[in-house]
């Protein structure tokens, strides 16, 4: 390096070396927070030097051994990277305050564009998920199924409510094609599984019961395949399970599914009872048309096995399904 460069790294050098003992001087330092900053401080140093060449951030992560191994060349590469990919109002120490920087890189290296990495960044804030949760997120095209289902969902779902409750596809990872080869082995797969299921669903249902039975007034026995329980609506949710594509008459079960537990389970405090009906395939316009004619509160929902999404979604963008 020449003089004039040798002066302005010194410069760079005790600017960094100031931040970082800056922050190891607050008691928030023991925070991930003050961290995630410290590193976004520095890449927005580094960066400014990008003309520079690969020499500047090897002689820099030299000279800040003192300060620990989280200055070596990789994760110095991976501040620039990170103060590239955002703008200090998008990783905010309320945003990422429960994100670890192993977090953050994973969602850098994997997002396809600055969209993509922030929904993961503010999901995974709201949601705390942790880094094999975002990892499965990827996997499972959540972003791109968050592109798709606004245009889809309102074609199958006939009440405001309904809209809210369910989205058009869901996509659990337990189930597999080798499993969900008949109805009755997917209604088990989905009932052995309970918890992941409800999860997908999101957050407020609780399971009630599977394959709850119902007894009317003259002593006959029905079983739903899943009775849940919506906490913050107040509300029973009806669920039906088909391993095919849905036909008009599915909807006839369930809207008296739906009547009976209304007429027998609910109680005082409860808003009216909903149900979904979860099907391999819906076409809209036989889903609509049917809905039309149905006054319980009632939506239908495509499910998709893990191995079938990116061609699901591939035909989906293309406007093929």
């Amino acid at each position: 390096m020449n003089d004039v460069i040798s002066n302005d790294y010194i410069n760079d050098l005790n600017k960094i070396k100031e931040t970082i003992r800056e922050n190891q001087n607050k008691a928030m330092i023991v925070v991930n927070s003050a961290m995630i900053m410290t590193y976004y401080e520095i890449g927005v140093i580094i960066n400014k030097r990008k003309t520079w060449g690969s020499k500047y951030i090897q002689k820099l992560s030299g000279d800040l051994k003192e300060y620990g191994k989280g200055y070596s060349v990789r994760n110095l590469q991976k501040m620039v990277q990170f103060a590239s990919n955002f703008i200090i109002e998008e990783i905010t120490p309320q945003v990422v305050a429960q994100i670890p920087w192993g977090t953050i890189i994973e969602i850098m290296q994997k997002g396809k564009s600055h969209e993509e990495m922030i929904l993961y960044i503010n999901q995974t804030s709201k949601f705390s998920w942790s880094r094999s949760k975002v990892l499965q997120k990827f996997k499972e095209q959540t972003y791109e199924r968050d592109l798709i289902e606004p245009d889809t969902s309102v074609s199958i779902k006939n009440d405001d409510t309904i809209k809210e409750l369910f989205k058009d596809t869901y996509v659990f990872n337990f189930l597999t094609k080798e499993n969900t080869k008949t109805e009755k082995s997917t209604k088990d797969a989905l009932i052995d599984n309970v918890i992941e299921f409800v999860k997908e669903l999101g957050n407020g249902f609780i399971v009630v019961n599977k394959e709850h039975k119902i007894i009317t007034p003259d002593n006959k026995a029905f079983y739903i395949d899943l009775l849940l329980y919506h906490i913050k609506l107040h509300l029973y949710v009806v669920i039906e399970i088909k391993n095919r594509s849905f036909r008009p008459q599915d909807l006839g079960q369930l809207s008296f599914y739906v009547g009976a537990v209304d007429d027998i389970e609910r109680t005082v405090g409860d808003n009216e009872t909903v149900g979904l009906l979860l099907c391999k395939n819906a076409d809209s316009y036989t889903a609509k048309t049917t809905l039309n004619r149905i006054n319980a509160k009632i939506g239908i929902s495509k499910y998709k096995v893990l191995e079938e999404l990116p061609n699901y979604l591939e035909r989906k963008l293309n406007g093929v399904e």
